[in-house]
């Protein structure tokens, strides 16, 4: 039976993406009844392309250009409408369908991001970083919604108003920051390899929580293999980061069949480590430890599931990485930050080995590759001995009670989470 439920999870993730991608489609119906929710006094529109029209009013004259554009974000595209006014100037863009997490784009909002749209021309570079300040903490959303108006801003004005846009030369983003996160991947591999760097694992989860940590915010999430796997991939020149994140966590497992970040880089891992080190207790809880670690497994399914039925990666995201390292979230993700650094105090990495999905997404993938390199090497696959044990002992010590609490506390925050990140949607 264990070995059918894998080929059974693939199945079901394939038929929910492939489901998804025929109910998702947008036709010309949709887009214009987008155009209407932007401009909804014209009374007509005008294809000037399949996703930008010219808005005529009732007395015969054009109310202004509307059209919308998707680029990729961090958590998979954005769906963004912008209007082009008939004297050029662009209106406040609006979110028409996101695959963000719902706290990113309040913060956008809280930032006063939008704000600077007043002011720009549909005949400007709107080019990230150029003639557009992006979010620190939020770059690949803010820069995946400038494109985005770009694209309508610019058909608008060759189009409709006859003007030629400026163009932004645009160097490829390599700075502190990459090399930076490149340097702590490759120190993980290293100290797989070196035991003298091994042992200093924790300098290394240290390092981790600084860089990719609070300084960059760059926690591997669920949510960016989901994006990988749709087909959601941002531009490399200007997102250079997410490809270094994404490989550096990917190579070890896929090539080398090791889980180098969740041991050596992962920041989270890193505070969970802290909080062991603070309370100096790891209270035992035995067989119970066995029995709910596979339920990250069951949280790692039912997340992509979601995810690729919705089309969206964000939509099942509960991990509380941004709420830590970029100070953002909802109420409930900050009870869910609470309650997992509470657990672990007393229970070592306890995020780690019972709730995280991503940990259980590159413990399956180098599992996997453990074992097509036995079978490539003709190795017969192996298997752990079971030591002879006395028959356990039923009764519950308070310890396995306290654990038991904590879990089911967690649980019920994770189901609530996820729920009302779907709401919010």
């Amino acid at each position: 039976m264990k070995k059918v439920l894998p080929f059974v999870a693939v199945i079901a993730l394939i038929a929910a993406l492939v489901y998804a991608q025929t109910v998702h489609k947008m036709d010309q119906e949709t887009v214009l009844g987008y155009y209407r929710e932007l401009l909804p006094e014209a009374v007509s529109f005008e294809p000037l392309s399949d996703r930008v029209a010219a808005a005529w009013d009732s007395s015969g004259s054009v109310a202004a250009y509307v059209g919308v554009s998707s680029y990729v974000g961090y958590g998979g595209p954005l769906l963004v409408g912008a209007v082009v006014r008939p004297d050029g100037l662009l209106e406040k863009p609006v979110i028409l369908e996101s695959k963000e997490t719902p706290s990113y784009l309040t913060k956008i909002e809280r930032e006063g991001f939008y704000r600077q749209f007043a002011v720009l021309r549909a005949d400007a570079a709107l080019t990230p970083g150029f003639d557009v300040d992006t979010v620190s903490g939020a770059t690949l959303s803010t820069r995946a919604i400038v494109l985005s108006v770009a694209d309508v801003a610019h058909t608008a004005a060759i189009q409709g108003l006859g003007l030629t846009p400026q163009k932004a030369d645009m160097p490829w983003q390599i700075g502190a920051a990459e090399f930076a996160a490149a340097a702590l991947f490759a120190l993980s591999l290293l100290a797989s390899k070196i035991k003298a760097l091994a042992k200093q694992r924790l300098v290394l989860l240290g390092l981790s929580i600084v860089v990719l940590g609070f300084w960059l915010n760059r926690s591997l999430s669920l949510a960016q293999f989901q994006a990988a796997l749709l087909g959601f991939f941002p531009n490399i020149a200007q997102n250079l980061l997410w490809y270094i994140v994404l490989l550096g966590v990917l190579f070890p497992a896929a090539a080398l069949g090791k889980n180098l970040y969740c041991q050596y880089a992962c920041p989270f891992c890193g505070l969970q480590e802290l909080a062991h080190k603070l309370s100096r207790l790891d209270l035992p809880v035995g067989r119970l430890m066995r029995l709910v670690r596979p339920g990250r497994s069951v949280l790692l399914f039912a997340a992509l599931f979601l995810g690729f039925l919705s089309l969206n990666p964000s939509s099942a995201s509960f991990e509380p990485f941004g709420t830590i390292f970029g100070l953002n979230g909802e109420s409930f993700n900050w009870y869910l930050l609470f309650v997992m650094l509470v657990a672990g105090f007393f229970f070592r990495r306890f995020w780690c080995h019972v709730f995280c999905p991503a940990g259980a997404f590159l413990d399956i993938l180098a599992s996997w590759r453990r074992r097509l390199g036995r079978k490539l090497a003709g190795k017969p696959a192996q298997t752990a001995a079971k030591p002879a044990q006395a028959a356990p002992d039923r009764r519950l010590t308070k310890a396995q009670f306290f654990f038991i609490g904590v879990y089911l506390i967690g649980l019920g925050v994770v189901v609530w989470t996820v729920w009302a990140t779907i709401n919010a949607v």
